[in-house]
């Protein structure tokens, strides 16, 4: 059990490492290579980093035959001590990460379920039959088959959706325009349409196992940014220059009647998340796909599911390692030999 649990953590160190590498890296591309690309791309991307985290226990070994020579150590009494003390020392640490996860597992589960049931007792049914007209059209045109509560709230700073399972969007009582109303329904909607409240899981997953690495944090942040980027871009596909202006001013007007304190976890919402680049967002014309890019990150992530190791079948090289040990031990026991010797001829 322990074996286990010390070859676990040591999968997850090595994970950590590899993955940190690989944000670092991401981002520097994002930044220099990737901007060209659609905001599809700059998004879903993440997701190879992701799963790679959430799968760090499923490391494949391949064994390969080498002939040859192969040099050999004799370990010392001194050499094991320090491998076991070594061991013990990665016992600890892998019950010490098991327990604080647990723990930030199940404070974040209680908070989320808390929040999410404040919000859908306080919040009431909408009655305005033009609102309920507009959302039932939009469902229709998106093609969205899930059902989707909409509900009033006065708990929520701006519009959100919220629920994986049972889902809700919530509309605080502002007093919108028609057209304002319709971008922020089809914002909201575009968001469960995109399964974004699932990939907010995923990463949520991944900063509760990774609650110690800083970079996780970093990029939690960027995929937030880079989610409503996506969200700005599908739900502009198609339309005019004045429709993306009508959108932004809908933004722009939520975010001013929005108060300023943050809203609850895995929840999408039609709030301030990085303005400026947004607004530079729906500007732009819609960039590359990326395909052939995105399948070689895939494959070069595919190589960190494999660790390759050496085996010697030499047989001439295990004759010299026993050849080695014996002649070690037979000159340690005539050295002790001698030594009793010469203590008895001076008594």
């Amino acid at each position: 059990m322990n074996n286990c649990m010390i070859h676990i953590f040591e999968n997850f160190i090595q994970i950590t490492v590899i993955c940190s590498i690989g944000i670092c890296l991401l981002l520097f591309l994002k930044r220099y290579l990737f901007e060209n690309f659609s905001k599809k791309f700059n998004y879903y991307i993440w997701l190879i980093i992701v799963f790679r985290m959430l799968l760090f226990m499923f490391n494949y070994t391949i064994v390969y035959e080498v002939t040859g020579s192969k040099s050999n150590i004799v370990e010392s009494d001194i050499v094991q001590i320090n491998i076991h003390i070594d061991n013990n020392l990665m016992l600890y640490l892998s019950y010490l990460w098991i327990f604080v996860t647990i723990f930030i597992i199940g404070y974040t589960f209680i908070k989320y379920t808390k929040f999410k049931n404040l919000v859908v007792d306080i919040s009431y049914d909408i009655e305005d039959s033009e609102v309920n007209c507009i959302y039932k059209d939009l469902l229709k045109e998106l093609n969205i088959k899930k059902k989707i509560e909409l509900r009033g709230s006065d708990e929520l700073i701006s519009p959100a959706g919220m629920g994986l399972f049972k889902s809700y969007i919530f509309l605080p009582d502002y007093p919108y325009s028609k057209d304002e109303l319709t971008w922020i329904l089809r914002h909201e909607l575009m968001h469960f349409k995109n399964k974004d409240i699932l990939i907010k899981l995923l990463v949520l997953s991944v900063k509760m196992i990774y609650w110690f690495n800083p970079i996780v944090y970093i990029m939690s942040n960027r995929i937030n940014i880079d989610c409503e980027l996506y969200c700005d871009e599908s739900v502009l596909s198609d339309c005019s220059l004045r429709d993306k202006k009508e959108y932004a001013l809908a933004l722009i007007k939520s975010i001013k009647m929005s108060k300023n304190y943050p809203s609850g976890i895995l929840t999408t919402e039609f709030n301030k998340t990085n303005l400026e680049k947004r607004l530079d967002n729906i500007i732009k014309k819609k960039g590359r796909r990326g395909t052939f890019v995105a399948l070689i990150l895939i494959c070069i992530s595919s190589i960190t599911y494999f660790n390759v190791e050496k085996i010697s079948f030499d047989n001439s090289n295990a004759l010299r390692t026993i050849g080695i040990l014996n002649n070690t031990r037979a000159n340690l026991k005539s050295d002790n030999i001698l030594n009793r010797k010469v203590i008895y001829s001076e008594y």
